[in-house]
């Protein structure tokens, strides 16, 4: 039987929910120190930072939602993989993530030149240099540069969305035909529109308390 938000007695950090169709990360709840564990009695007026297609966002989740069996697993200092654990489903990975460990490396891979980019890793949060948005302590990330006081951090979906806009000069899927399916992901990812509001300070400060709950 299904455990919903609304009677679970423990409180949730980095885990999986589904909800409908939709199957998405709850990494927890936002608060201006940072990320807290996410408890039922957060439903009327907390915001849960949660992770869909690659996209962070921050929502109010309306208790419905069915806490998974999956377990977020993470990339650490030793290795840059990532997915969901207890199912070796590609899409389902896919969906929280948006990109593979390996089409996000082959990505970074193709359009290195010199050292960068790479894949990042921090055990802080930190924040997205292109959109100001705040990346999670331990979230995949993208390193464009080794001159982090002019920003040099980029979070995965703003990646994907500098990769669209530059298709039509970089020519990518003819200087790497081996891209292609990677790419046509990444055009799939850029069309999305995710419930929700960037997670950013400045948002943060200014939403509302109640108001956006999914429906």
């Amino acid at each position: 039987m299904a455990t919903c938000l609304n009677t679970i007695n423990t409180s949730v950090k980095w885990g999986v929910l589904r909800k409908g169709p939709r199957l998405f990360a709850l990494l927890g709840k936002a608060t201006p120190q940072g990320i807290v564990s996410f408890s039922r009695q957060d439903l009327s007026t907390g915001w849960a930072l949660t992770a869909e297609f690659g996209c962070l966002r921050l929502e109010h989740l309306s208790g419905d939602e069915e806490l998974t069996e999956f377990q977020l697993a993470m990339p650490t200092p030793f290795s840059y993989d990532y997915g969901l654990a207890g199912t070796d489903s590609p899409e389902l990975t896919r969906a929280v993530f948006g990109l593979l460990p390996s089409e996000l490396e082959q990505l970074t891979t193709r359009l290195r030149q010199g050292s960068f980019p790479i894949l990042g890793f921090s055990q802080t949060e930190q924040k997205c240099c292109i959109t100001s948005s705040l990346i999670p302590g331990r979230w995949p990330h993208v390193v464009v540069s080794n001159l982090a006081l002019y920003g040099n951090i980029v979070s995965v979906e703003a990646f994907v969305r500098i990769i669209v806009s530059s298709l039509s000069q970089g020519h990518l899927g003819i200087r790497h035909p081996s891209l292609r399916p990677v790419i046509r992901q990444v055009i799939w990812l850029s069309i999305l529109r995710r419930r929700g509001i960037h997670y950013t300070n400045e948002a943060f400060d200014l939403a509302p308390a109640t108001g956006l709950a999914a429906p």
